[in-house]
């Protein structure tokens, strides 16, 4: 069973760096986002272990609370 988990934006902010390649290994707590929001930089990590899917964000891009940044697939 393929299970395929959200990463989601806690809140609105701008993307600031990616650190994950569309199809790269993450593992469990891995830094995937640097989201800056109210001049704060705040990391968004990887909730499980497994391959970073598509990215639906780039460097730059402004966010919404909830919005999608990327999929995890399990491994």
């Amino acid at each position: 069973m393929d299970l395929r988990y959200n990463v989601i934006a806690p809140f609105a902010g701008i993307i600031e760096r990616i650190y994950v390649k569309q199809g790269e290994s993450v593992e469990l707590g891995a830094v995937l986002f640097a989201l800056q929001a109210e001049g704060i930089t705040h990391h968004i990590v990887a909730p499980v272990g497994g391959e970073a899917e598509q990215l639906e964000v780039s460097a730059g891009d402004s966010v919404i609370a909830g919005m999608f940044l990327t999929h995890i697939k399990e491994q």
